[in-house]
C-alpha cells in the first residue's frame, strides 16, 4: 500500500470510529445515575477497541486497529500475535480506567460538579 492511500485509509477509519463513539456516547447518556461507573467503563471499552493501534510489520511503522489484527491472527491460527494484541488492548483499557479514576478523584478534591 502506498503511503498516501495508507494515510487516507487511516483518516477515514478514524472519522468513522469517532462517529461510532459519538453515537455510543449518546446511546449511553440516559443510563441512570447509579450506573455511572458502568457507563464510563462501557464508553472506555468502546474507545479502547476502536482507537488502539498495533504495528503489523516488525521493524516498520505500519499500524492497524488492534482488534482487526487480533481477529485476523486468530483466523490464521497465529495465537502468539493474538495474545500480544489482547495484552495491548488490556493494557490500554487499564490505562483508560486509571485516567477515569484520576479524573473522578480530581473532581472530588477540587469540588467540581459532574460534567
Amino acid at each position: 500500500m502506498e503511503l498516501p492511500a495508507y494515510v487516507i485509509a487511516w483518516c477515514l477509519y478514524l472519522l468513522s470510529a469517532l462517529g461510532i463513539v459519538i453515537v455510543f456516547w449518546r446511546m449511553t447518556r440516559n443510563l441512570k445515575l447509579q450506573w455511572r461507573r458502568t457507563r464510563r467503563a462501557l464508553r472506555a471499552f468502546t474507545a479502547v477497541v476502536l482507537f488502539t493501534p498495533l504495528n503489523i510489520i516488525d521493524g516498520e511503522l505500519w499500524l492497524a486497529p488492534a482488534y482487526l489484527v487480533g481477529l485476523y491472527d486468530v483466523a490464521l491460527g497465529n495465537m502468539d500475535k493474538a495474545y500480544e494484541t489482547a495484552m495491548f488492548m488490556g493494557a490500554a483499557f487499564v490505562l483508560m480506567v486509571a485516567v477515569i479514576l484520576l479524573e473522578s478523584v480530581l473532581r472530588r478534591l477540587f469540588g467540581m460538579g459532574r460534567a
